[in-house]
């Protein structure tokens, strides 16, 4: 084999190897990115706290109670709202306990969301679930997956919760995508700002505002006040 048919011989193999090369870290790219967005999505969809999907006998839609009772008890929230939180899971349910079951309090729910994009958006979500007759269970799982992560209520998991309700996918997305509950919050909002909500959550109880998450007794005696 002559000097030059040596040489080129030479220089194809070094193309050969450098393509592989190529070739090999492409490969390994692509992989590593797919690896990364499998974990996130397995993150956003499987990993979900499930709720009770009972939905209470005295439930009117985002209210809990009679229209006749003699208090009306209004809370303004916001679902990324970790005070919020407290007060759905702890105060609100001896509230519903205490009062709501035995007629002597209408406990509503009001979205409060400053148009902060997340809390909108659960909101929006909350209130597809509440066109399905859904609302508390919904307003209950939102509650149990509050993480404070920046994926927290991202779309993938709001649809991943109403599936975990047994929610009907295909209209619970259609009214989500096509912002067909956009209105209702945006009417909670013009009633936040009407009523001089500025932190969540608020509550106004037969008129009188109360701000935070309080301890029950703090609410019961108020309660107790205005049925006297």
């Amino acid at each position: 084999m002559s000097k030059r048919v040596q040489t080129r011989v030479q220089q194809e193999s070094q193309k050969r190897r450098r393509r592989f090369i190529s070739i090999s870290v492409i490969t390994t790219v692509v992989l590593v990115v797919v690896v990364l967005i499998i974990r996130q999505s397995n993150r956003d969809t499987v990993e979900i706290v499930s709720v009770d999907q009972e939905v209470p006998a005295y439930a009117d839609g985002r209210a809990l109670g009679s229209v006749d009772a003699p208090v009306l008890v209004q809370s303004f929230s916001n679902f990324p709202c970790p005070h919020c939180r407290t007060l759905a899971t702890g105060a609100a349910l001896l509230i519903e306990s205490n009062f709501v079951e035995y007629g002597l309090v209408r406990y509503e729910y009001h979205y409060a969301t400053f148009n902060q994009s997340v809390g909108r958006f659960a909101a929006e979500a909350a209130e597809c679930a509440n066109q399905q007759g859904v609302f508390w269970p919904y307003h209950d799982i939102l509650y149990a997956n509050q993480t404070g992560a920046r994926d927290q209520y991202s779309e993938s998991r709001l649809f991943a919760f109403a599936e975990d309700l047994d929610l009907d996918r295909r209209e619970f997305r259609s009214c989500l995508n096509d912002g067909k509950s956009s209105a209702v919050v945006q009417k909670d909002a013009e009633l936040a700002a009407e009523m001089g909500v500025n932190a969540t959550p608020t509550m106004f109880i037969n008129g009188e505002k109360v701000q935070g998450s309080l301890s029950f007794e703090v609410y019961k005696e108020i309660i107790e006040r205005k049925l006297e």
